[in-house]
C-alpha cells in the first residue's frame, strides 16, 4: 500500500479524530482526570489520555503498514511496554525512578539488539567518526533516554509536544525522503495522525491533555528515526547535505536544549534531574505573559531560525566550529531574554 496517497492519509485523520472523540467520553466516563497542582499550567480538570488513543491508532499502523525496519519485533514489544507504562501513569500516576528505570532496560535492548538503529558514528563531532560496538551500545543507549524524557520534559505547554514532535518526524523524514521512501511517507503519516490533537488541547471545552502515553510514544518512535540516522550503514541524503549528526542536533534543537538546561539546573542545585518543576523555558515564556499559543509557536521560529542558519552559513565549515557558533548564538538568545525578561519585571514593578 502507497502510504502517500491522500486517501490512505484522508483514512489516517478521520480515524484519529475518532479516536479522540471517543477517548474523551471515556475519560469522562471513567474520570480520567489530571488534578491541577503546583507545576500546572491549567487551573481544572482535563482529560491526559489523549496520547492512548493516538498511540493505540499509530501502532496499529505501524503494524498493518509500517516500513519493515520499524517492525522489529524487539521494537514493537517496546511499543507495548511504553504503552502500558505510559496509560497506567496517566491514570494511576507512576514514580519517575520507575519509568526511568523501565526507559533504560528498553534503550539498552533496543542499543544492543538492532544494529541499524545503533548511533556507530558520530561524523566528526569532537573529533570522533566510527566508534566501536560497546561505546555505541552505550551511547545509543544514552541518547534514547535523553530524547525519551525531552519529549515527556516539554510537554507542558499546549501545542509544545505535538509540534516539536511533527517538526522532527518531518525533518528527520526528509532525510529518508529519496533513499528510503516508506520511512519518509510514515513520518507524514504520523504527522496527520497527531494534527487533530490540537483542536482538543487548545480547546477550552473539549480539552485534552497528551500525558505519558503520548509523549513516550512520541519520544520512542523519534529516538528509533535518530538512531537510523545516525547509523552509517543506512543510505541517507540530508537537505542542504548538512552533516548527519548536526542534522539530528537543529531538528530536535529546543526538546534537547531544555532537557539540558534543567537538568544541569537541578544537578547543580544537588536535585535529581527528574525532579519536578517550573524551570523550563516555555514555563518562562509564559511568566512573561505569553499564552500557550504564542509560546508554542515562538519556541518553533526559534528552532527553525537555529535550523535556516546552520543549513544556509555554515555549509564546509567544520562540524566543531559550527557546534561552538551554535552555542554563542543560543547563549546570546538566552542573555538577551534574560536581560529582556529582568526590564519586563522591573516596569511591573514601577
Amino acid at each position: 500500500m502507497e502510504l502517500n496517497q491522500p486517501i490512505v492519509l484522508i483514512i489516517a485523520l478521520v480515524l484519529s479524530i475518532i479516536g479522540l472523540v471517543s477517548m474523551l467520553k471515556l475519560s469522562f466516563k471513567y474520570r480520567w482526570f489530571d488534578i491541577p497542582g503546583d507545576r500546572s499550567s491549567h487551573t481544572r480538570i482535563v482529560p491526559r489520555t489523549a496520547g492512548i488513543s493516538i498511540f493505540i491508532i499509530s501502532f496499529l499502523t505501524l503494524l498493518l503498514v509500517g516500513p519493515a525496519e520499524f517492525n522489529s519485533p524487539y521494537i514493537l514489544v517496546s511499543y507495548a511496554c511504553f504503552f502500558i507504562i505510559g496509560v497506567y501513569d496517566d491514570i494511576k500516576h507512576v514514580k519517575a525512578n520507575t519509568k526511568f528505570w523501565g526507559q533504560l532496560i528498553i534503550a539498552v535492548t533496543l542499543a544492543y539488539v538492532l544494529p541499524n538503529f545503533r548511533i556507530n558514528n558520530f561524523y566528526g563531532v569532537l573529533g570522533f567518526n566510527a566508534i566501536d560496538e560497546i561505546p555505541s551500545i552505550i551511547f545509543t543507549s544514552f541518547v534514547f533516554i535523553v530524547v525519551i524524557n525531552a519529549y515527556n520534559l516539554v510537554d507542558g505547554v499546549d501545542g509544545l509536544a505535538t509540534t516539536f514532535a511533527i517538526f522532527a518526524f518531518l525533518m528527520i523524514g526528509s532525510a529518508f525522503q529519496y533513499t528510503q521512501p516508506r520511512i519518509f511517507d510514515f513520518c507524514v503519516l504520523f504527522s496527520v495522525i497527531l494534527a487533530p490533537f490540537y483542536f482538543f488541547n487548545f480547546s477550552k471545552s473539549r480539552k485534552m491533555f497528551l500525558g505519558d502515553t503520548g509523549s513516550l510514544f512520541l519520544g520512542l518512535t523519534i529516538v528509533l528515526l535518530v538512531g537510523f540516522l545516525l547509523n552509517s550503514n543506512n543510505a541517507v541524503s540530508t537537505p542542504f547535505n548538512m552533516n548527519r549528526a548536526l542534522f539530528a542536533l537543529v531538528s530536535l534543537c529546543y526538546p534537547l536544549l531544555d532537557t539540558l538546561r534543567v537538568f544541569t539546573l537541578r544537578l547543580a542545585k544537588g536535585q535529581s534531574p527528574f525532579t519536578a518543576d517550573r524551570r523550563h523555558l516555555h514555563h518562562k515564556l509564559l511568566g512573561f505573559g505569553l499564552n500557550h499559543f504564542t509560546t508554542t509557536f515562538a519556541l518553533l521560529i526559534f528552532n527553525l531560525c537555529i535550523f535556516i542558519i546552520n543549513a544556509t552559513s555554515f555549509k564546509n565549515v567544520d562540524v566543531n566550529a559550527v557546534l561552538i557558533t551554535n552555542f554563542i548564538i543560543i547563549a546570546a538568545f538566552f542573555i538577551t531574554g534574560q536581560r529582556v525578561s529582568i526590564w519586563f519585571s522591573k516596569k511591573a514593578k514601577n
